[in-house]
């Protein structure tokens, strides 16, 4: 991946989000999400893959205002410790003042610029992150290939990464500015990285359809 131009789609996607924060304020559709019902329903979808049998460090890639952590609180799972990265300053901003009682880390980082040699976290998801078309800027595969390996290093059990599907929702319009995923060639490149994969394929719309993948060390 040529460094330059993922430098500059960062640019790019962090002034995207600090206009839209600026015009809609904390609001889940800052963050590109239809709904809070829809967000929370995308979230419990992760949930179902993940042990929470004892307490684990959670890493929260693309945390936005940190809404996910609101989710483990509300549903009562047991967690260690909470750390959110976002690329957007002003988002992270933003989580430090709604979540400044507790113990949660919230820091500007890019996955995509971050490569780590040991895990820093137990479990990480992402979700939202690779769903801009890059428009040839960039190859989207490549980019998310680049992205999930970044993120599979950073954990010692399970990354869990999801995808707008190319299994498109027949009465709902293709949309130019996301990329859909191909399921399929997401789960080999899954396979290079880690024999212990689950693909989701099965949660219902929202409002497209997407997928989840499971990537467990």
């Amino acid at each position: 991946m040529n460094i330059n131009s993922l430098l500059k789609i960062s640019r790019q996607m962090v002034e995207r989000y600090s206009i839209r924060y600026q015009n809609l304020g904390l609001d889940v559709r800052t963050l590109g999400w239809g709904s809070t019902e829809q967000q929370v329903y995308r979230f419990k979808q992760t949930t179902e893959g993940i042990n929470f049998s004892n307490k684990k460090r959670v890493l929260d890639i693309g945390c936005g205002f940190g809404d996910y952590l609101a989710l483990l609180e509300a549903q009562n799972y047991p967690f260690k410790e909470y750390m959110g990265w976002d690329i957007n300053p002003d988002l992270i901003r933003e989580a430090r003042k709604i979540w400044n009682h507790t113990t949660a880390l919230f820091e500007v980082k890019d996955i995509g610029d971050s490569c780590f040699n040991t895990s820093i976290t137990d479990i990480a998801i992402m979700l939202g992150v690779l769903n801009l078309n890059l428009e040839n800027k960039v190859d989207n595969y490549d980019y998310s290939f680049h992205f999930i390996k970044n993120a599979f290093d950073c954990v010692n059990d399970v990354l869990v990464v999801d995808f707008l599907s190319t299994q498109y929702t027949p009465d709902y319009p293709q949309e130019e500015f996301v990329f859909y995923h191909e399921p399929s060639k997401m789960l080999d490149f899954a396979f290079s990285l880690t024999s212990n994969v689950v693909l989701k394929h099965s949660y219902a719309p929202i409002p497209q359809k997407e997928f989840m993948l499971f990537l467990y060390k």
